[in-house]
């Protein structure tokens, strides 16, 4: 009877040693599964940027919708004058104000890059830079002044905005 005993307790010890290799194996399984998404994370959020970045080089002179929500804040160092159109699909003065936009985009093609964005997808990028009202425009320059333009009263018709433009250039 003790000779079985003892067999039996050593078969639960080995029994027991498998099972915690097992678990140990697993969880460096686990960990090892979280390290390769945590940099497959990392690339996607690069490859986005980039993306962003590519698109907005790729329509210089055309309207950019804004996707990527950490692409602008106040300071942000540009290249050439940029101008932000913070709006919303809901506003009527945003929906008067697009198509002048997309004018002076096709006017100052390869000189000015034009910026929509929409308050309701970017809203970390419209809380950064303090928009509390629609439409609002914001002109960042390469010296790193920037002018803010709320409502369409500076705005409109499209010739104050064009010499607003061309004020900037």
């Amino acid at each position: 009877m003790k000779k079985i005993f003892v067999m039996a307790m050593a078969a639960a010890a080995v029994m027991g040693a498998a099972s915690c290799a097992k678990t140990q194996e697993a969880a460096q399984t686990a960990k090892d599964a979280m390290e390769v998404s945590a940099e497959a994370t990392a690339d996607a959020a690069k490859e986005t940027v980039a993306e962003v970045n590519d698109a907005i080089e790729a329509a210089k002179g055309g309207v950019v919708d804004l996707s990527d929500d950490n692409a602008y804040r106040p300071g942000t160092k540009v290249t050439e004058l940029t101008i932000l159109d913070f709006n919303a699909t809901w506003c009527g003065p945003c929906r008067m104000l697009a198509p002048v936009f997309e004018a002076a985009a096709k006017t100052y093609e390869g000189k000015v890059r034009f910026v929509s964005v929409d308050i309701d997808k970017c809203t970390e990028t419209a809380q950064a830079f303090g928009v509390e009202a629609v439409p609002t425009v914001v002109f960042l320059r390469p010296d790193g002044t920037s002018e803010r333009f709320v409502g369409t009263n500076d705005l409109l018709p499209a010739s104050k905005f064009d010499e607003l433009v061309k004020k900037s250039l």
